[in-house]
């Protein structure tokens, strides 16, 4: 099949692909038009040496660019070949990855560019769309069969932030082969301590051509970029580790919610959570360079969070009342410690359903393990992410994942958990600003605010929120009841 289809090729794109079989360099530059980094060509020679190529990177060194590239060599470069490309997740597969090619495509040399044809799941050939193809198959344990059918004489798997996919895919993956050929190009942030990406860099290097980009080494990534991170976050956080300099993250020590807890959150595909409540957490800022924040659950589902700088009492609750007027939440949680109470107050006067916690108080819920309810709250968030149920949102930089993987933790003298306060956090970034960084985790404590109640097993049409607040408003104030905490 692919002798034939090989020899009904104008001669002039036969001469080329010939030229150019293994030239990935030379395809880019003369038939994309675009000159890739350093790093860029050092992965594009190495898929031109070898069959097995891992690339661990910090973020926005390119390497999307660079399978868009590779895939687009080998369509145009080999006959018939069947091209496996996933993603842990349908945004970084098709959001990215998938609209990586559709640009390049574009630019490509019209005497290939017009023989592909680029649809939303599917880039094939116009003569040839049943044998000579690329499809997009997003990674999930639930339908592990979509890596499956791919065979044939040349078959390249291209597979895109590769510590996020279950280790149980990989065995579908790897049936992926071809007859003559197959190649394997594997990226993606080092988030992972284990798996096959993990690997690929460590015990079974020898399989592999492992190539490390660190942002400092990139001409595109923005300076500002690793500055903020460096600001925020400091250089020994693994938000810096991963981000910046494409490192793996260090073991979990005693931060207290490891780094691929929340990765894996972030790209996670979860079922509609049209059916749950809507909850807030807002924390409310207590000094002059602190944010007030509102988080926003529905279920397992975090959507975006509002951040709010510079403002006083009056105006974060009249922000908070007008959020609620739109999103229409059950129930608001209130961090009443220091300023917040005055939010709260507001809140209540207008009867928004609002909920005080005070997270100095002690744990509702888990005594003999946490010191304070803030404690416990943290504990029930990382309880959370451990059932690998649930799906975050976080911005382009980082904020959220940075600050809940920044806090360490301790044990008091009767063996409880203890957070690390903001007050201590601030005293550790004056006393060693490069290495720890600025941040005060006030987003991320926000988002557990919305654990002071157990919200996922309530639907709408539920009387639990209307009875909890009617409680509070007659009874002492107990923040979490037998069921909290998930």
């Amino acid at each position: 099949m692919a002798q034939a289809a090989a020899k009904k090729l104008p001669a002039n794109i036969s001469r080329v692909m010939a030229d150019l079989w293994d030239d990935r360099v030379g395809f880019v530059k003369h038939i994309i038009g675009v000159t890739p980094t350093d790093q860029q060509g050092d992965a594009l020679v190495a898929m031109d040496e070898g069959d097995h190529v891992s690339v661990r990177s910090g973020h926005g060194c390119g390497k999307s660019g660079d399978m868009a590239w590779l895939l687009l060599h080998y369509m145009s470069c080999r006959p018939t070949p069947k091209i496996l490309c996933t993603a842990p997740s349908k945004h970084q597969l098709h959001d990215v990855l998938w609209a990586e090619l559709s640009k390049w495509n574009r630019k490509m040399n019209s005497m290939f560019s017009n023989q592909f044809q680029w649809t939303k799941e599917r880039f094939f050939h116009k003569d040839h769309p049943e044998e000579w193809f690329a499809a997009a198959r997003t990674a999930t344990k639930e339908n592990p069969e979509a890596m499956q059918g791919f065979h044939t004489d040349y078959v390249m798997r291209l597979i895109d932030e590769a510590s996020g996919i279950d280790e149980s895919i990989f065995e579908y993956i790897e049936g992926a082969t071809g007859i003559i050929e197959t190649k394997e190009f594997m990226t993606g942030n080092p988030t992972r301590l284990d798996g096959t990406f993990f690997d690929s860099h460590n015990k079974m290097r020898k399989f592999y051509r492992p190539l490390h980009w660190s942002c400092l080494d990139s001409p595109i990534v923005p300076k500002r970029f690793i500055e903020r991170l460096t600001r925020k976050f400091g250089t020994e956080s693994n938000i810096y580790k991963v981000r910046v300099l494409g490192e793996f993250p260090l073991r979990h020590g005693d931060s207290f919610i490891p780094y691929d807890l929340v990765e894996a959150a972030l790209i996670r595909d979860i079922p509609p959570q049209d059916d749950k409540p809507k909850v807030f957490g807002v924390d409310v800022a207590r000094y002059g360079d602190d944010r007030s924040v509102i988080a926003i659950r529905q279920g397992d589902q975090f959507h975006p969070y509002h951040v709010l700088q510079g403002k006083n009492n009056v105006q974060v609750a009249r922000y908070v009342a007008n959020l609620a007027n739109q999103q229409k939440p059950q129930m608001i949680f209130v961090d009443v410690i220091g300023l917040g109470a005055g939010v709260f107050d507001i809140l209540e006067a207008q009867d928004y359903p609002v909920f005080a916690v005070n997270v100095s108080e002690l744990p509702a819920q888990d005594g003999a393990t946490y010191h304070r309810l803030r404690d416990e709250l943290w504990g029930n968030m990382r309880d959370w992410l451990e059932a690998r149920r649930g799906r975050l949102w976080d911005n382009e930089d980082g904020d959220l994942l940075g600050e809940l993987t920044k806090p360490k933790y301790d044990h008091t003298h009767n063996g409880q958990i203890i957070i690390e306060s903001k007050d201590k956090m601030r005293k550790a970034a004056k006393d060693d600003y490069e290495k720890r960084g600025t941040a005060s985790p006030d987003i991320a404590d926000a988002h557990i605010m919305t654990f002071a109640m157990p919200v996922a097993e309530y639907t709408k049409e539920d009387d639990f929120f209307a009875n909890l607040r009617q409680q509070q408003q007659t009874d002492r104030y107990e923040p979490v009841d037998q069921e909290a905490g998930y």
